[in-house]
């Protein structure tokens, strides 16, 4: 299933961003780091979730207390929704601690030298950034909501658009949903160059930019901005950023 959803979000994704550009991307000017990055990603993405699977589930379910007994007796969609919810408001703030400490922004300084915003180089992610965001990722559906395989896979799904649909080079307009959901354009003035990194720090909802004031609308951005930390990563810093240190 983890297959076929990714084929298909890279179909309908790669059809979008032929048909309604918002950019004019040299998908070829960083294809071999972007490759390197994708399997890299991939890889460490296995290796944290299964880490964080074995260090934070719990071994003993009957000695949950009652409030979380209650949650994972929830329905699917409402678990889901409230799912989605948590891990994003964590997500959030994890987002912002990487920006805001130079510890972590280690971590997520391989994210941000993408230069050439696509689908595919959004995959770009060291190996501390991705066990970072594991944890709430894992943690809040499998321990706090009790997920289901089935419920789990269906978020798994949500979170694999997501992460294509933030980071897509499409131009499209949803009108004042924007104001509810992170868009692309809105995802791209995050990863301007400069200063504009320290805003829209959202994955899913915009709610929690707007409530903590680091929301910046898109159409507040000037009209052109170059992506990426402003200089060019040298190949003796790869090792370092891959890992996150």
């Amino acid at each position: 299933m983890e297959i076929a959803t990714f084929l298909a979000l890279v179909l309908l994704f790669e059809c979008a961003e032929r048909l309604v550009p918002a950019r004019s991307v040299n998908r070829l000017a960083e294809i071999r780091t972007d490759v390197l990055s994708f399997l890299a990603a991939l890889l460490l993405n296995r290796l944290a979730v299964t880490a964080i699977d074995g260090w934070l589930l719990p071994s003993d379910l009957a000695a949950l207390p009652g409030w979380m007994t209650f949650l994972h007796s929830l329905h699917s969609v409402p678990k889901i929704l409230l799912g989605m919810v948590l891990v994003d408001l964590a997500i959030y703030w994890l987002h912002r601690a990487q920006h805001a400490r130079p510890a972590l922004w280690r971590t997520h300084v391989w994210h941000h030298s993408i230069r050439e915003l696509y689908w595919f180089s959004g995959f770009r992610t060291s190996l501390l950034h991705s066990f970072l965001n594991n944890i709430p990722q894992v943690a809040i559906p499998a321990i706090l909501l009790g997920a289901t395989p089935i419920e789990t896979g269906i978020g798994y799904a949500i979170g694999l658009f997501i992460q294509f649909w933030e980071h897509s080079n499409v131009r499209v307009e949803i009108g004042p949903l924007r104001y509810v959901f992170v868009t692309p354009d809105l995802h791209r003035v995050h990863h301007a160059a400069a200063p504009d990194q320290t805003r829209n720090f959202g994955n899913i909802f915009t709610i929690w930019d707007q409530m903590f004031g680091t929301y910046l609308d898109p159409k507040h951005a000037p009209k052109s901005f170059a992506l990426g930390l402003g200089r060019l990563v040298k190949a003796r810093e790869l090792p370092r950023l891959l890992i996150g240190i």
